[in-house]
């Protein structure tokens, strides 16, 4: 194994939260990042986009289920179905876009 010297530079929060999580498991800051680090590398921890969308894809889910069960079946609940999707659809894509116009910011 080799020792590779890196720096990383951190917010004061960023900091905290690092020594936290080392107490936690009963390591030293450094002692936890390599582990971290060695842990993402070998493909251990998941990605956070990864672990977000299982997440949103459960909600969605979740909803389509409520949503069908409150319209029910036929011909007029399959127009209300319809209706209420696309207004799910376009709430969605306003709050998509300003969520990405605060991360410009």
């Amino acid at each position: 194994m080799a020792r590779v010297p890196i720096t990383v530079y951190l917010q004061p929060d960023q900091l905290a939260g690092i020594e936290r999580r080392a107490g936690q498991v009963g390591k030293t800051r450094s002692a936890w990042v390599a582990d971290t680090l060695v842990r993402s590398l070998e493909d251990e921890l998941l990605p956070l986009d990864e672990i977000l969308l299982d997440q949103l894809t459960k909600v969605r889910a979740g909803l389509e289920v409520v949503a069908e069960a409150q319209v029910g079946r036929g011909p007029e609940s399959k127009k209300g179905l319809a209706e209420l999707r696309q207004r799910r659809t376009d709430l969605a894509t306003r709050m998509l876009a300003e969520a990405r116009s605060r991360l410009r910011r």
